[in-house]
């Protein structure tokens, strides 16, 4: 393996994260991604309280099994974000010693997104991860130019942009694209791979694109967005068993951004998912990046 691989929690979200490290590792896997906080109330989700004697035995786990943390996901915010509720989740994140926090982002205003965004930095800052944001077509942060505005406006030493091969797709973008954003705010890359045609119309992309969309309720199917959802849920092919230029992308990241596996297959055990998708993906990071 020219790189590590981690397994993000979408992958095998029925597994809570004591039977994902061990899983993950079997698979090959030398690192985790943790979904420890809900995307919307009532949705899978595995919190850790800081100081606890469960996020203690999970850590010597960890230690047993060789693995670490990459990052953690689960957050939807907004420009009226009360960003007090997450100060115990952050001191637990610092604990576990992730090395990114992945948000998604519906705002009105934009500017005063930035602004709650930058706060969330100084938060991480103290335990020494970044905060990726992550741009998904039916937010109002849909694409890589929107993220990057955001993460400009910020203007934050850890503040960078997760970048998703299906969701770079599915806005309108492209491999080179990702090669017009300065390295130092691209952040993780979560592989995974697709159909060729998008399940939107082309309309509705050239919409967000221009940014003439604002959905503020993350827990909704938008219309005309119900196929992309269905598909980031649970209709993405392993990597390399679909049609995306995957290789191009993974090229135009940066050489020290952490990759992570993101394939949830629907009525599929976990563990098998887990096997599969790191099969795959070990085949693609090799023709990536030979050696």
């Amino acid at each position: 393996m020219p790189r590590e691989l981690s397994a993000i929690h979408l992958t095998a979200l029925e597994l809570p994260p004591a039977e994902l490290v061990p899983a993950a590792r079997r698979a090959g896997c030398a690192a985790v991604g943790l979904r420890i906080h809900p995307i919307v109330p009532g949705s899978v989700a595995y919190p850790f309280e800081p100081g606890s004697e469960e996020l203690k035995a999970f850590k010597r786990l960890l230690a047993d099994e060789g693995m670490r943390v990459q990052g953690v996901d689960g957050f939807g915010l907004t420009d009226a974000t009360d960003l007090s509720a997450f100060a115990r989740l952050f001191e637990a994140c610092g604990e576990l010693g992730i090395r990114s926090m992945c948000v998604s982002a519906d705002a009105k205003n934009r500017e005063a997104f930035a602004e709650v965004f930058a706060q969330m930095y100084d938060m991480a800052a103290p335990y020494g991860f970044r905060i990726d944001l992550e741009f998904m077509a039916w937010h109002t942060i849909g694409t890589l130019e929107q993220a990057y505005e955001i993460v400009r406006l910020a203007d934050r030493p850890n503040g960078t942009i997760a970048v998703d091969a299906v969701h770079l797709m599915r806005s309108g973008g492209k491999p080179e694209d990702l090669a017009k954003i300065p390295p130092r705010f691209l952040g993780d890359f979560h592989l995974c791979d697709g159909v060729k045609d998008a399940p939107i119309a082309p309309a509705l992309v050239a919409r967000v694109r221009a940014g003439d969309v604002n959905f503020l309720d993350p827990a909704g199917f938008p219309a005309g967005f119900e196929g992309l959802i269905r598909e980031a849920r649970g209709g993405r092919r392993y990597p390399g068993a679909g049609e995306l230029p995957l290789i191009e992308m993974l090229r135009r990241m940066p050489e020290d951004a952490a990759v992570g596996v993101e394939v949830p297959v629907p009525g599929m055990p976990g563990e098998a998912v887990l096997k599969d998708s790191f099969a795959h993906a070990a085949r693609v990071m090799a023709e990536a990046f030979p050696e």
